[in-house]
């Protein structure tokens, strides 16, 4: 297994370079199944867990499901110390999105409501869900800071940043000695990403004019949608007709040149679409993490063949460039 690691307080954080996304364990996934998975991908080496209270929550009895099964399979299993837990917070209430959650108070709260579900002392990564630029930055990260400084997690990061807000907030911190964010989280894979074709609005995604942003910060960045929900597999296996409605917003012309180019690199290299898509982050110049989002055990195997799949960076930028 690909390895990295992120600046913890007081340590290096190992991060696998494939991270498990469990949102949908104990709530659509039931819990052996979930458990057979996460046996699985421990198994082929993976270390890196990423969960969050609000998975699910817009599903009946689904909110905090993902964190228990976690909490559950650590225990289980007896791996707790083995593993990088990323978890988050300042989730939007659902009967009000508009509303930040991004004060010391809610902070505190679901970070504390996360640990008693995980049934953990600390987690090493918290992120919360979505920026407010409403909300100084300083603000944010006096309060973070108060979080890490009880001891509650390793390190923070940013899910749904801009890479101009991170700067801002990583720049707050070094002046006023506060902990800074020492990882970034945002839709990235390796079709062309727009973020008026996303169906949620309220997310980040990795755009052509966010990349050397995210570059000239040189923070890790952990990709979620990381295989484009299913696009490149979809569309060079023949299967358009089942995309899901996620994967189709990137039906776009430049998209399925990009997938031309995917099947041309499949077939010399004798990998799935979905390795070469992990391979686009984990080979990336700029510090990638892959998150996958595996629902069943075949489609998190395929994946995990990209464990040591290393690919030039030549080769994977050829497929996005417009040469």
């Amino acid at each position: 297994m690909l390895e990295g690691k992120i600046k913890g307080v007081n340590r290096d954080i190992p991060m696998s370079r494939i991270v498990l996304g469990t949102g949908r364990y104990g709530s659509r996934l039931d819990k052996d199944t979930s458990f057979r998975i996460m046996d699985r991908y421990y198994e082929c080496g993976g270390r890196s867990l990423d969960t969050a209270r609000a998975y699910m929550a817009w599903v009946h009895n689904g909110a905090s499901k993902s964190e228990k099964t976690v909490g559950d399979w650590l225990k289980s299993r007896g791996v707790a110390k083995e593993m990088t837990v990323v978890t988050k917070c300042a989730h939007p209430e659902l009967r009000d999105v508009s509303r930040s959650r991004l004060s010391l108070d809610c902070l505190e709260y679901d970070i504390n409501t996360s640990l008693a579900v995980l049934d953990l002392d600390h987690v090493q990564v918290l992120l919360p869900h979505r920026d407010d630029e409403r909300v100084p930055v300083g603000e944010i990260m006096d309060a973070f800071d108060d979080i890490v400084k009880d001891g509650l997690v390793e390190a923070i990061g940013a899910s749904n940043w801009s890479a101009r807000r991170v700067a801002e907030a990583n720049e707050y911190a070094r002046k006023n000695r506060r902990t800074p964010f020492t990882i970034a989280q945002t839709q990235w894979n390796m079709a062309q990403n727009k973020k008026e074709d996303m169906l949620d609005q309220s997310l980040n995604c990795m755009t052509d004019e966010e990349y050397p942003k995210y570059l000239g910060i040189g923070l890790p960045v952990m990709a979620y949608s990381s295989q484009a929900v299913g696009f490149f597999s979809k569309y060079i296996d023949g299967k358009e007709e089942t995309m899901a409605p996620r994967a189709r917003a990137y039906y776009t012309e430049e998209n399925v040149r990009r997938a031309k180019r995917a099947k041309t690199v499949c077939e010399r290299l004798g990998c799935s679409p979905s390795a070469l898509c992990i391979a686009y982050i984990t080979c990336n110049p700029l510090d990638g993490y892959a998150l996958i989002a595996s629902s069943s055990m075949e489609q998190m195997e395929d994946s995990m063949t990209a464990c040591d799949l290393v690919v030039d960076w030549e080769t994977l930028d050829w497929i996005a460039s417009r040469d």
